[in-house]
C-alpha cells in the first residue's frame, strides 16, 4: 500500500516521511516548506480565508487596534472628552 504526501501527492518512503497530525503522511521537505509559507495565527489559517472573510477579519483587527489606541490616549490625557 502506497502512502502519498498530503502536500505533493507523491509516494512517501521510509525515513523521508513523517505523519502530520490531523492531515496524514508527508515528506519532511514538503512539511517544512508548508510551514514556512503557511500564514497561520493561532488556529486561523489566514491563507484559506475567502476575500470577504479576510476583509471582515481586517476590519475587526483595525477596530480593535483603534479602540485600544483611544483607551491609551484617554488614559494619557486624563480622560478628557473631545468634542468635534
Amino acid at each position: 500500500m502506497s502512502m502519498n504526501c498530503v502536500y505533493c501527492s507523491k509516494a512517501v518512503f521510509g525515513s523521508e516521511g513523517i505523519t502530520v497530525s490531523g492531515k496524514g503522511p508527508a515528506h519532511q521537505q514538503c512539511y517544512h516548506a508548508n510551514q514556512i509559507f503557511k500564514r497561520t495565527f493561532q488556529t486561523i489559517e489566514i491563507s484559506e480565508l475567502s476575500d470577504e472573510e479576510l476583509n471582515d477579519l481586517k476590519d475587526l483587527v483595525l477596530a480593535e487596534v483603534n479602540g485600544r489606541t483611544r483607551k491609551l490616549e484617554e488614559h494619557d490625557s486624563g480622560g478628557d472628552i473631545e468634542l468635534f
